[in-house]
């Protein structure tokens, strides 16, 4: 079956697959530009999109998941400073190196040590500003891109890994390899909107290999369970609670801007107008004018303008305004003008808006994986007090840190053994220990030294 619209097409072929056709000017006909798979719910999923002459598997259905977290939490008040929180908790005092070792008791600890070459080479790689790159990038997308450079000497068996620079996880996608295949290659682009002359194909960095490439890319991610290639932020069951956050301010903006506003509604009887517009017509065949509608228009505007100033002002306070009704015959009905005060419900309004946002607030907080005392989020109009936060700085400690620290490591760790083999060199991120005010020295605690 095949459905066109202009140059863009469907075709399925009956299996389940839908092909997306687009009829380019170059006169080679029809080209694939999409490969989609249908459910049998009817929904779709891209397998791999066209871009420039190249297939490449999308980040996301709209292949801008890092474009969709950013305006999330760019409109959610407290999205950023929660992220922020969570890459220093994580981030402790930065990265040192150190060999494993085991004391007395056959307990493994990290045994922190300073080498200096290796702490130079490090730092001409800049490492300290690319790995926390990396980090925001692995709080928000459980994932991170980083390109290594190596030098020109490994064809004479002299290589070396020179640089480890971290790329927006925003800029690259991986390149699709076909069914049953693992990716090889991955494009750099201005995502969602790639420019031809900007976009630059890269090889994937082969760990059993590291001098192959001049340059390649390695994504290092924390998996999420279900997809195949790019991990997904651990909150994204809480989008639509922070898309929902993100809007009550300006929704509430407009309403104290507009809706509160409104505070009375005012009816006029039709027979009002009717001998309004009847007059004028009268004066229009006096003085020989064309009557048009937009006169009565105008005198409404200009009526209500009065009216509703004779209602409004500070030199108005207190005053009353007089009305009377008629019969009308005709309708068989009373009628004139009638002021009725609405009631806006403001304070109901509000406080359900206000129940809504907490609500988001909790499932944000709660899809973030950080304990609302260490995020300095309000719930209840109760902050968590220094027991409280100390408590989950070392639940958080024991159950949080362990695979981001494996995996933000990992490609310094890479630079570290292609560089310096046999060092037993690691390098991991540095938590000092926090403890109780009560159980530190009187002269240590902060209140002494603040």
């Amino acid at each position: 079956m095949i459905r066109r619209s202009g140059n863009f097409g469907f075709v399925d072929n009956g299996a389940g697959e839908i092909f997306t056709f687009s009829l380019n000017s170059g006169g080679r006909g029809w080209t694939p530009s999409h490969f989609m798979l249908r459910s049998g719910s009817g929904s779709f999923g891209y397998k791999y999109m066209n871009v420039n002459g190249t297939p490449i598997i999308p980040f996301g259905p709209d292949n801008n998941l890092p474009g969709r977290v950013c305006g999330l939490l760019e409109k959610f008040y407290a999205g950023e400073g929660i992220m922020g929180k969570k890459a220093g908790l994580q981030w402790g005092e930065g990265p040192r190196l150190y060999r494993d070792a085991v004391d007395e008791n056959n307990i493994f600890y990290r045994e922190w040590v300073i080498d200096e070459k290796i702490t130079a080479a490090l730092q001409q790689t800049d490492y300290l500003t690319q790995m926390h790159r990396c980090l925001i990038d692995l709080c928000h997308l459980e994932g991170f891109w980083v390109k290594f450079t190596r030098s020109r000497g490994a064809r004479i068996g002299a290589g070396r890994i020179v640089r480890v620079e971290h790329v927006p996880a925003s800029k690259v996608r991986f390149v699709w390899p076909g069914d049953n295949a693992l990716p090889s290659e991955a494009m750099v682009a201005d995502w969602p909107v790639p420019d031809s002359k900007t976009s630059h194909l890269y090889p994937l960095f082969d760990p059993a290999n590291p001098m192959k490439y001049p340059v390649s890319l390695a994504y290092y991610n924390i998996y999420s369970f279900g997809h195949d290639h790019y991990s997904v932020p651990r909150f994204i069951g809480a989008f639509d609670w922070l898309e929902l956050a993100g809007t009550l301010a300006p929704l509430l903006a407009t309403y104290n801007a507009n809706a509160s506003a409104i505070s009375k509604h005012i009816e006029s009887p039709q027979s009002y107008w009717d001998a309004a517009e009847a007059r004028i017509k009268d004066i229009c065949q006096q003085k020989g004018i064309q009557y048009s509608p937009e006169m009565l228009e105008k005198f409404k505007d200009e009526a209500m303008e009065h009216y509703a100033a004779a209602m409004t002002g500070r030199e108005n306070a207190g005053k009353f305004l007089h009305t009377s009704q008629f019969w009308n015959p005709e309708a068989g009905n009373f009628e004139g003008w009638k002021i009725v005060p609405i009631d806006n419900k403001v304070k109901e309004y509000i406080e359900a808006q206000v129940l809504i946002c907490k609500k988001a607030e909790a499932a944000a907080t709660s899809g973030f994986g950080l304990d609302p005392s260490l995020s300095n989020l309000i719930l209840d109009t109760k902050l968590g007090s220094g027991s409280e936060k100390l408590y989950a700085l070392k639940v958080y400690n024991a159950t949080e840190t362990s695979v981001p620290d494996m995996v933000l490591c990992r490609p310094f760790q890479q630079f570290i053994d292609v560089n310096f083999p046999g060092s037993n060199i690691k390098i991991g991120l540095y938590r000092t220990v926090v403890e109780a005010e009560k159980n530190v020295n009187p002269e240590n605690r902060m209140k002494a030294n603040a």
